[in-house]
């Protein structure tokens, strides 16, 4: 008996010690830095962020998080290809109204797809001979303030080409080039943007002025019809998250550096009535080194045409949430969530289906979502480059939209996670809103609270997390920006990198693939993706663009107001 029981006891001492010793490794494991390899140099490694994401799994997988001290959500699967997550309750009742309460006192207006506050100043200081207030008042004949597509033809027929136009060509021109807000009537500020734009309108006329034929895709928008219907407000971050609640249940989600989270994009509150709806479209762009991204372009030297040079949007992710339940459609739509290839060329042009006609097809997308009030719906915008731990390029998978409302209204609101793959430029940005010196800054108001240091969680990571996460030497990365010939004599050293241990909240418990709430299709059986890779994707230009599908992922004023804030 006595020998039994020492030899149990060997056993039992020598597993517990072999867990140990893999535990330790794993944890090593996860907390290396790939870049810390021989050649590399290991002070540079140690001070570089890194995004992370959450590992899908499988459709169905359920993640429970502890996303607050002691209160746990279930994180479901309902997509692999974009990573797609449905959180529910992940606001509460009470902040779905406070939200709700808080745009409309802020007021709203109708979604536009390009147009920016300096824009809008650029075409207040603008004086045209021909495009003004005079002209459009004069073409206003019912005294209405608004054009509507006849009397907008009638005061546009001074372009060469505009009269040679079938009606349903110059439908189409109008809603690409000049109806800012898909609403089928010009505004003033509208028409008087026209000189703004007028190397795009003559372009435009010059390929379908000697045309009457429009291409099956011309055809295919002008059914479609208005590319967003739906009314929006623009909300900070100060005045709808005071308490930063709901950034440390954020900061816990999706496992970021908290400087990435506080520096991403106002939240965008959204409202759709009977008809309202935004046809499908990426909330990103495809990687462009000679493009800058729209978030980070204001860093580059002063340029005074820089409304007219091309940006892009730059949105690393994206969290949605439903504000309200919707009483008849509203649904989010992922035309090709989980398809075994992209290629548009296959259910786009020479489809008889319009995937991202979310008007007449939503429910002959692959994925679609009912609106809950309180759940959040997450997805990955782009894919992580593996070799820099940085933004990839992207996925294309992510095209999604909101279908047509039938019954009642649709409350959403939007955060978008934004990063720009110039890793230098995001470090830049970082710094220039929270932590280089400001000379007049006299209130915590009027920059982002500055980072707080916090213990290390690294050991609550699971090895559901796919992707290195954020350094915890506490090392700063904005050491070369501060001291490359700057005289700052700000404590932002002390103040940036060094809560990097905001990661994935503790996941207590994972659960293999279950039915979902929600409808999901397979489309299989298209060309490899990689096909498509040489197609070029829109450019976003702040001024001179259609409105229509060179900006296919929203609004840019929460982009391009970052600086403005402060």
């Amino acid at each position: 008996m006595i020998i039994m029981y020492v030899k149990n006891k060997f056993r039992l001492d020598m597993i517990r010690l072999i867990f140990c010793c893999s535990l330790m490794r794993a944890r090593t494991m996860v907390a290396q830095d790939p870049a810390t390899d021989d050649e590399a140099d290991p002070s540079e490694a140690k001070e570089r962020m890194r995004l992370v994401y959450l590992d899908p799994v499988e459709v169905g997988h359920i993640h429970t998080m502890e996303l607050e001290p002691g209160r746990f959500y279930q994180v479901k699967t309902a997509a692999v290809k974009p990573p797609i997550f449905l959180i529910p309750d992940f606001l509460t009742s009470e902040e779905c109204d406070q939200l709700k309460s808080l745009a409309e006192s802020k007021g709203f207006e109708a979604s536009k797809t390009v147009l920016r506050k300096s824009v809008d100043s650029k075409v207040d200081s603008t004086t045209d001979d021909y495009f003004n207030n005079d002209t459009f008042n004069q073409y206003d004949a019912d005294n209405n303030k608004h054009l509507d597509m006849e009397e907008t033809r009638r005061a546009l027929n001074k372009l060469e080409g505009v009269s040679n136009l079938t009606e349903t060509v110059f439908q189409l021109f109008f809603d690409s080039v000049v109806d800012l807000n898909s609403n089928r009537i010009m505004s003033s500020l509208e028409f008087r943007r026209i000189p703004l734009i007028m190397t795009k309108v003559d372009e435009w006329l010059k390929d379908h002025g000697s045309n009457d034929e429009l291409t099956p895709e011309e055809i295919k928008k002008l059914e479609r019809g208005p590319k967003r219907i739906s009314k929006q407000v623009w909300l900070k971050r100060r005045d709808y998250d005071p308490s930063d609640a709901l950034l440390k249940r954020l900061l816990k989600l999706t496992g970021l550096h908290s400087d990435i989270i506080k520096t991403s994009e106002k939240m965008q509150v959204v409202r759709y009535s009977p008809g309202g709806h935004y046809h499908a479209h990426h909330d990103s762009m495809k990687l462009n080194d000679t493009v800058p991204c729209a978030h980070t372009k204001h860093l580059y030297p002063p340029d005074p045409n820089s409304h007219l040079v091309a940006s892009r949007i730059c949105r690393y992710a994206t969290i949605l949430y439903y504000l309200a339940d919707t009483e008849e459609g509203g649904e989010t739509a992922f035309p090709v969530a989980d398809n075994e290839t992209y290629f548009p060329g296959t259910w786009g042009k020479n489809s008889t289906i319009d995937l991202k006609d979310l008007t007449h097809h939503c429910k002959d997308a692959n994925l679609y979502l009912k609106p809950r009030k309180g759940m959040a719906v997450m997805w990955y915008n782009h894919y992580i480059d593996e070799e820099t731990g940085w933004l990839g390029a992207l996925n294309r998978f992510s095209l999604h939209g909101g279908c047509e409302v039938i019954k009642g209204e649709k409350w959403i609101a939007n955060n978008w996670i934004t990063v720009d793959n110039n890793y230098d430029m995001q470090m830049k940005f970082h710094y220039h809103r929270l932590y280089e010196p400001k000379a007049n800054t006299t209130s915590q108001d009027d920059r982002e609270p500055t980072p707080a240091t916090t213990t290390n969680t690294q050991e609550h990571v699971s090895e559901q997390t796919t992707g290195k996460h954020p350094e915890q030497s506490g090392d700063d990365p904005y050491h070369h920006i501060k001291h490359s010939g700057q005289n700052n004599q700000d404590d932002a050293s002390e103040r940036t990198s060094q809560d990097n241990s905001e990661h994935l909240g503790r996941i207590i418990q994972d659960e293999p693939g279950q039915q979902l709430d929600a409808t999901n299709k397979d489309r299989p059986g298209q060309p490899s993706d990689q096909e498509d890779e040489g197609q070029p994707m829109d450019v976003v230009e702040l001024a001179v663009s259609d409105g229509q599908e060179s900006v296919t992922s929203g609004d840019l004023e929460g982009i391009h107001e970052y600086h403005e804030e402060l």
